[in-house]
């Protein structure tokens, strides 16, 4: 089908929309660091693991999990849900 056509009125309205919903702005690479640098990692229990993660799961952020029946994707998911309650000293979430 044909794509509706708008006025530039209703487009500049829905934009102006769209802003409140989603603030974009421009942010320095230092800031941005500086926020990947305070993100919490938390513990998959398995050190090896923690390693090739470079130090865990990261939170604010998603992360995929693939893999064949029964090789642990429930396990890991389920030692997250423990991790995400430890203390930050033994590389835990503290609850948030």
């Amino acid at each position: 089908g044909d794509l509706p056509v708008w006025s530039d009125d209703t487009i500049k309205m829905l934009q102006r929309a769209a802003a409140k919903c989603v603030p974009l702005g421009f942010q320095v690479a230092s800031e941005c660091l500086a926020q990947r640098e305070q993100m919490i990692r938390l513990t998959t229990g398995s050190a090896r693991l923690d390693g090739l993660l470079q130090g865990g799961i990261e939170t604010g952020s998603i992360t995929e999990l693939h893999g064949e029946f029964r090789s642990g994707k429930s396990q890991l998911c389920h030692q997250l849900c423990i991790s995400a309650q430890l203390p930050l000293d033994q590389r835990g979430g503290e609850g948030k």
